[in-house]
C-alpha cells in the first residue's frame, strides 16, 4: 500500500478524506500550509507535509513517494478578489496534476456541481449535463472551479494522468465553517427571505459520504478517466433546508418570499459596494448565495451507484444534527461566521 497524499487537508472536506483513509489504514500524507491550523488533524497518524498548492517546488517534494493524490484545496469562498481564485484554484490545481503526473500518481479532483450550466438545470442533472460557459461579474468560485475542471479533463483526455472527478452538492456536516455559518447569518440578518417560492430542490450531501466517495473512486480501477454527482437522493427544498438549520441553531425561519430576480439584483448592488471600498466588508449575500439557495437541482447518482456502490448515509436532519453538535464542542468557532 503507498502513500496517499491529501491537498486541503486541513480544511471542510479534506479533512474528512484524510480522516476515512487513516481509519482505513492507509498511509497518509496532508499537504499543511505554515500558516494553516491543524486542530482537525490531531490525533491522527498523520505524515505533515509543510507547502502550498501554488508553490510548484514544495507540491514536488510533498508527492514524492504517493500513489494517489486528493486534490481537495480550492479557494472556497464565494467573496474574494479574482487572483486569488485564479492562483489558489486554477494554478494550484495545474501544480498539483503536474507533479501527480511527475510522480505517476492517480489524481481525484474535487469538483463540484456549480460547473453544471444554469440554462440546462430544468431536467435531472446527469454527469452528461452541459457545463457552464458564461459567467456573470463576481462569478469567481463557478468560474474557477469550471477551469479547474477542464484543466483535469483535458489532462485524462490526454493520457497525461489517470485521474477521477467528484462533483459533490451543497456540503454540510462537522468542520463547516463557510455553508452553514453563512445560512446562519443569512437567517439572523435584514436580508432573510425564502428565496422564489422556497420549493425548489437542494442537492445537500453529508461531508463524510463525499469523502467516502472520493476514496472509491481514486481506488477503483472502473473509476479511472470518469466523473461522478455526489449528492444525497433525500428530497430537500429551500424551506426543509432553512427550516433544519433555523430549528438547530434556536432561530427564527423567514417570514417573507423574495422574488429570484429580486434578490439577484440586491445581491448583485452590496457586491458591488463592497467592492468599491475594497471588499472592507462581505456583502450580506451573493449572487452565488442567491444560486445556492433558489436554484433546482435534481441530481442524478445512479452512475456512482452503479459502478462504486457509493450510497449517502446521513439525512438532512442527522447531517444538521452533527453540525450543531461539532459547533457547540467548538465554541470559540462562532455561529453565524
Amino acid at each position: 500500500m503507498g502513500i496517499s497524499l491529501v491537498t486541503g487537508a486541513t480544511g471542510f472536506l479534506g479533512s474528512h478524506i484524510v480522516e476515512r483513509l487513516v481509519q482505513r489504514g492507509e498511509t497518509v500524507r496532508a499537504l499543511v500550509r505554515p500558516t494553516s491550523g491543524t486542530t482537525y488533524l490531531e490525533g491522527l497518524d498523520v505524515e505533515l507535509a509543510l507547502g502550498d498548492v501554488t508553490n510548484e517546488e514544495s507540491i514536488a517534494a510533498a508527492t514524492d513517494g504517493v500513489t494517489v493524490v486528493y486534490h481537495a484545496a480550492a479557494a472556497v469562498t464565494d467573496w474574494a478578489p479574482w487572483k486569488e481564485f485564479a492562483s489558489v484554484t486554477i494554478g494550484g490545481t495545474k501544480n498539483v496534476l503536474s507533479a501527480a503526473a511527475k510522480a505517476d500518481a492517480k489524481m481525484l479532483h474535487v469538483s463540484t456541481d456549480a460547473v453544471y450550466a444554469i440554462s440546462a438545470l430544468r431536467g435531472v442533472v446527469t454527469e452528461e449535463t452541459r457545463l457552464e460557459r458564461r459567467f456573470g461579474p463576481f462569478d469567481y468560485y463557478r468560474r474557477s472551479k469550471s477551469a479547474a475542471e477542464r484543466i483535469v479533463r483535458r489532462a485524462i483526455e490526454e493520457e497525461r494522468i489517470e485521474a477521477s472527478i467528484v462533483r459533490p452538492g451543497l456540503l454540510l456536516g462537522e468542520r463547516d465553517r463557510a455553508i452553514f455559518p453563512g445560512m446562519v447569518a443569512f437567517l439572523k440578518g435584514g436580508a432573510s427571505a425564502y428565496i422564489g417560492n422556497g420549493h425548489n430542490r437542494l442537492p445537500y450531501v453529508y461531508v463524510g459520504d463525499v469523502a467516502e466517495a472520493c476514496i472509491l473512486a481514486a481506488t477503483n480501477p472502473v473509476a479511472t478517466g470518469a466523473i461522478y454527482n455526489v449528492a444525497s437522493d433525500e428530497v430537500v427544498t429551500q424551506r426543509d433546508l432553512l427550516q433544519t438549520i433555523a430549528d438547530a441553531a434556536g432561530l427564527n425561519t423567514p417570514k417573507r418570499s423574495v422574488p429570484i430576480v429580486a434578490m439577484n439584483s440586491l445581491a448583485f448592488a452590496m457586491q458591488i459596494a463592497s467592492a468599491a471600498t475594497g471588499r472592507r466588508t462581505r456583502p450580506a449575500i451573493t449572487r452565488y448565495g442567491v444560486a445556492l439557495l433558489a436554484l433546482e437541482y435534481r441530481e442524478d447518482i445512479s452512475k456512482i451507484r452503479r459502478e462504486l456502490g457509493w450510497e449517502p448515509t446521513a439525512s438532512l436532519e442527522e447531517a444538521i444534527k452533527r453540525t450543531m453538535e461539532w459547533r457547540e464542542s467548538h465554541r470559540q468557532v462562532p455561529i453565524g461566521g
